[in-house]
């Protein structure tokens, strides 16, 4: 199954300088914590020219309700319905400015200048996109928070790319053309004249990775901007990490041959190397003993099933296999 179908579909309407930016958050049943987003939001130095825009999924608590209260134009749409790409291509198309942010509902800003930071980046010559940083959440577990931290989104340093040559891309590994074409939608900004060339298109999982190396190809800049912060971290189940490292992998392998673990060798040689990294790090630093033990016990069938994923993400790829996975 292909991860991102591409499609040019109908251009969006003008836009116009009237507001500063325009916000994009799909929602679902956002729960408490989206309260926390909205105030968040509210709280940026340049919300009162911010168009705030929600696409929601038939959320069935108050997240409809708390999206008006604070100004957003809401639409609504069928849970079925509801595509990582295509909805937010929808979402985009209603944008009234060229300048439009993009986060998710559980992602809380940090700082009241995030939206500033990202907005002002996309003013730069010949960028496309922007993505901003991300922060565990305080109370997030440490393996998480580590994780997080040492990911492509939680650096301090800014970072911008841009293709020099398509040869000298096409000669790059596939490790360093993930890292090259990086790009997050729990908080980024886009131009819309730019999304107007190369739309996000129906895409189940990474339509962000998968729009910025469109773009990057037609010789814009991805930026990452530090400055920009959103708090955003998870503590999933076991069984829910599984799927992530699958359709996470799979569209690594997809768009960029990226296969960390080809074979099952592979995968209990790195399961061990992992597993005791991580045991001497929880123990090092978790000083809590029930959760130190927990963790303990927890982690090495944690890691099994994150590799697990990425394993066979590559075996169903290469045998045209690939499954639906729902909930991701």
């Amino acid at each position: 199954m292909q991860d991102c179908v591409h499609a040019a579909g109908q251009s969006a309407p003008g836009v116009s300088s009237t507001y500063a930016c325009s916000l994009v958050i799909p929602t679902k049943d956002a729960g408490p914590l989206f309260k926390r987003v909205i105030a968040g939001l509210q709280a940026q130095t340049c919300w009162k020219e911010v168009e705030f825009i929600i696409v929601d999924s038939q959320s069935s608590d108050d997240t409809v309700e708390v999206a008006r209260a604070a100004g957003a134009t809401v639409f609504e749409i069928p849970a079925a319905e509801f595509n990582h790409g295509a909805t937010r291509d929808f979402a985009v198309g209603q944008a009234g400015s060229n300048n439009v942010v993009l986060m998710v509902q559980d992602a809380v800003p940090d700082n009241p200048r995030t939206i500033e930071m990202l907005v002002a980046a996309l003013q730069e010559v010949n960028v496309a996109g922007v993505y901003a940083r991300q922060i565990p959440q305080p109370d997030a577990d440490v393996i998480t928070a580590r994780n997080l931290n040492m990911h492509l989104t939680g650096r301090m340093e800014r970072d911008s790319h841009k293709i020099a040559s398509l040869a000298a891309y096409e000669a790059m590994t596939p490790m360093e053309k993930y890292v090259f074409c990086n790009f997050d939608n729990v908080c980024s900004a886009l131009r819309k004249d730019v999304w107007e060339l190369e739309k996000f298109g129906r895409c189940s999982f990474g339509e962000d990775i998968d729009w910025a190396e469109r773009v990057l190809k037609r010789g814009y800049k991805v930026v990452y901007e530090p400055a920009a912060a959103v708090v955003h971290s998870h503590d999933r189940p076991m069984e829910y990490e599984y799927k992530r490292a699958y359709v996470c992998h799979r569209k690594l392998v997809s768009q960029f041959g990226l296969r960390i673990f080809p074979t099952y060798k592979s995968v209990l040689n790195g399961w061990y190397h992992m597993t005791k990294d991580d045991m001497g790090y929880i123990w090092r630093t978790e000083h809590n003993f029930r959760r130190k033990i927990a963790w303990l016990i927890k982690i090495p069938f944690l890691n099994y099933l994150r590799i697990l994923g990425q394993y066979e993400a590559v075996k169903h790829i290469d045998a045209g296999t690939a499954k639906t996975v729902r909930g991701v």
